[in-house]
């Protein structure tokens, strides 16, 4: 599930437990009240309105912010409730609206690295045509020098590679971030 989709189900959840919807600064006040009483920890107002949609926001609410609310629904954080999602979304396809870097663009020397999890972050460089490097790994299966094909990395959505190359090994697949997805990736261009 992606993590739009899973922020949504997130707050569907929660107007459920409440038995309405908030729409007001009153409601929001309550709100934040409640979250504050059942599990210690305190969202601001301002956090809430933007997860609401009452406040216009582009971007995506911290972890902290999302295990706050997911303890408020009874979850151990917002990766258990992903997980939980997960193991429940019944559709099995869609468009992917969320930042997305097609392997094919890019070229020899670009760098890339994405991150997801507490502590789980990857660079590779383009060596060649949609065949990337591991310059670094941190906490995951793929090591440095590990050679691949990469299509697509996307926010929100697991990384897939192919064609793995370790030195004189070589691997069919490789998938990682499969409970939340890659929650960044940063894209430097080869230096002319």
């Amino acid at each position: 599930m992606e993590k739009n989709n899973a922020l949504e189900a997130l707050v569907d959840i929660t107007n459920n437990n409440l038995g309405y919807v908030p729409s007001t600064p009153t409601e929001f006040n309550e709100l934040s009240r409640l979250i504050q009483q059942k599990t210690g920890r305190s969202l601001s107002l301002s956090s809430i309105k933007r997860i609401w949609g009452y406040v216009k926001y582009e971007g995506f609410p911290s972890v902290t912010t999302l295990n706050i609310l997911a303890q408020y629904n009874e979850f151990k954080d917002w990766e258990s409730f992903m997980f939980h999602n997960l193991e429940n979304d019944t559709c099995d396809s869609g468009f992917i609206n969320e930042s997305a870097v097609n392997a094919d663009s890019l070229k020899c020397g670009d760098m890339l690295v994405f991150t997801w999890g507490l502590d789980k972050s990857c660079e590779i460089e383009c060596i060649s045509h949609m065949r990337f490097r591991v310059n670094s790994s941190q906490n995951i299966k793929l090591l440095v020098g590990d050679k691949f094909t990469l299509h697509t990395l996307c926010i929100g959505h697991p990384i897939y590679v192919c064609d793995i190359e370790r030195g004189d090994i070589r691997v069919p697949a490789y998938i990682g971030a499969k409970k939340g997805g890659i929650t960044s990736i940063s894209f430097m261009p080869c230096p002319k």
